[in-house]
């Protein structure tokens, strides 16, 4: 007889052993045994699950990352492309900026003594 069928045979005692003896009271240490041959057998399964899910996980990110890298272009291409943000920026003279916020400080001054909550619209009318 060859290893293999040995091997079956041996298993297939074993299992007709365990369920008969998972009926009869008397037979604890053949529960225990069993229950540790899940258990271990439960440990092994999910620590191969888990590489195995490590291991497709660590693949999806570097097909992720790749389909990125080749819709944005290399630093090269960028770097030709990239705009020049200090020409683009002119600062504008301090005279025109503090007159333009003077006169808009004007304007609201007398858009504020027209309007003024509870008034009638114009200074001197009567309600």
């Amino acid at each position: 007889m060859d290893s293999i069928s040995l091997w079956m045979r041996q298993l297939e005692a074993w299992w007709a052993y365990t369920l008969r003896c998972a009926q009869v009271p008397g037979c604890d240490m053949s529960r225990i045994w069993a229950t540790l041959g899940v258990v271990v057998a439960a440990v092994v399964g999910l620590w191969v699950l888990r590489r195995m899910l490590k291991k497709f996980l660590a693949e999806k990110a570097e097909r992720m990352r790749l389909a990125e890298s080749a819709r944005v272009a290399d630093q090269g291409t960028m770097a030709e492309y990239r705009a020049d943000v200090d020409k683009l920026y002119v600062e504008p003279e301090q005279e025109n900026v503090q007159q333009r916020i003077r006169q808009a400080l004007d304007e609201r001054k007398s858009q504020d003594q027209w309007q003024r909550p509870g008034g009638s619209g114009k200074p001197g009318a009567s309600k």
